[in-house]
């Protein structure tokens, strides 16, 4: 067995940067990926990413049955000379490590500012899209090699921002990826140093590349890296801000809970995803933070933006509900309005029309960011998923008398399956009393699930 595959004995004293790290610790950084039926890593090249690759090897050689598939992905984004070379430099080394291996590219103009989130985003939408190639085999994990020096850095960034709790809290170490519940972004390493990642390559004569943007100082993590010292001195070490972050995080566990006793107490209802409603006194007698919170969820669940709220926005329309006489108001995609005794939330149409998508037989996809569609394989197709629509909805209340209590704002943003322009179903309504009596066999085809 190579030098790099034996563990060492256990220590006195907690690791230093200087360790590499040890086999008695993988199972604490990986076990929760047994989970998965595939493994996406992520791995750029860099000391930190390339580290995770050995490390995770070595896991799976320590276990007598690797349950899952993993596959190393690394992404070309085209912005330099020689990244290709580099991308292809990866995926060598990833196989010589026994590794299947995925070498994807970012094509097309390239923004000329805000180019590192451009990137991120390709990124992320390029590592989903191949993770949703795999879904069909079970739980599918993208695994990257954040560390705790990564986490202290968006501290700092959100910091300068001035972010809220979330912000300020831990990066998790799990999320769902995109809008698929099948598929998550998993962060294994938030507890380990960059320092002991290079240390553990050392340790093993492996090599790696130091990306040349990691100098320059047009990019606000660089300069935070390079006052990495002057910081330390004054007894904000990497350690010591990413033991906030976690701190913050238990913070925000907390306030999850109370938030659910809110939901509770308020009476939320979701209402199949057609809109939500939920008490105005019950809301009013919480503590502001968790009025925010419980609004925030539901605009982002039924205004089908990509873009987190901007705190500042949230809490100015927070007031607006709080006040005598509020009637209504829109953010990001959603409507708030007053209705007796509740607050009701539901999609906003907007000047521009929902989005159309288009479902052979046997296809799946996620329709406006609210619901995860689907045709089933023995469905005549194509079909088109688009908005009720005004119209329609006034045409199908006409006749169906248990549409009366829906809002006709909300029931014309709900999906529809169409084909060409006659209206198939509306997986929302076909389960309702009094529905067009072939939508019940409609439904068995075609599929809509909120993914509130």
């Amino acid at each position: 067995m190579a030098a790099a595959d034996q563990g060492a004995a256990l220590p006195c004293s907690p690791p230093s940067d200087a360790d590499p790290v040890r086999n008695d610790e993988l199972d604490a950084f990986f076990a929760p990926l047994s989970a998965f039926a595939v493994l996406i890593l992520a791995v750029s090249g860099g000391a930190d990413s390339v580290a995770m690759m050995h490390l995770v090897r070595r896991w799976l050689r320590l276990r007598a049955r690797p349950p899952m598939q993993v596959v190393v992905a690394t992404v070309d984004h085209g912005l330099r000379a020689g990244s290709r070379a580099e991308a292809e430099w990866v995926i060598g080394q990833a196989q010589a490590l026994g590794f299947d291996t995925a070498l994807l590219a970012w094509s097309g103009d390239k923004p000329a500012t805000g180019l590192q989130d451009a990137a991120r985003e390709a990124r992320y939408r390029l590592l989903a899209e191949l993770a949703a190639g795999f879904r069909s085999h079970g739980m599918v994990g993208v695994v990257t090699a954040h560390t705790e020096d990564d986490q202290a850095e968006t501290l700092l960034m959100r910091l300068a921002r001035g972010s809220g709790l979330d912000g300020l809290a831990a990066m998790a170490t799990s999320r769902p990826l995109g809008d698929d519940r099948q598929m998550k972004l998993l962060r294994p390493l938030l507890a380990v140093s960059g320092a002991r990642l290079r240390a553990t390559l050392r340790a093993a004569n492996a090599t790696w590349i130091e990306d040349p943007s990691n100098d320059a100082e047009r990019f606000e993590r660089v300069r935070l890296r390079k006052a990495r010292a002057l910081l330390a001195g004054l007894g904000l070490s990497n350690d010591k801000i990413a033991l906030s972050a976690r701190r913050l995080a238990r913070v925000r566990a907390a306030l999850e809970a109370a938030l659910g006793d809110l939901q509770r107490k308020a009476r939320l209802d979701l209402h199949g995803g057609a809109f939500a409603s939920f008490d105005r006194a019950a809301w009013l007698a919480a503590p502001e933070e968790l009025r925010l919170r419980l609004l925030a969820r539901l605009i982002a669940s039924y205004g089908g933006q990509s873009e987190p709220l901007r705190l500042a926005q949230l809490e100015a329309l927070v007031e607006r509900v709080a006040q005598a006489g509020f009637e209504g108001a829109t953010l990001a995609g959603a409507i708030v309005m007053s209705h007796g005794d509740d607050i009701r939330v539901w999609r906003e149409a907007g000047r521009e029309a929902l989005p159309t998508l288009t479902l052979p037989p046997g296809a799946s996809g996620v329709w406006d960011r609210r619901f995860r569609v689907g045709a089933a394989p023995d469905s005549p197709g194509p079909i088109e998923v688009r908005a009720l629509g005004a119209q329609a909805f006034a045409r199908l209340r006409q006749d169906f008398d248990t549409l009366r209590d829906l809002p006709a704002g909300a029931a014309a943003t709900l999906p529809a399956f169409w084909h060409q322009e006659e209206l198939i179903v509306v997986p929302r309504l076909a389960g309702l009393p009094g529905a067009p009596a072939d939508w019940e066999a409609q439904r068995r085809l075609y599929s809509a699930e909120f993914l509130g």
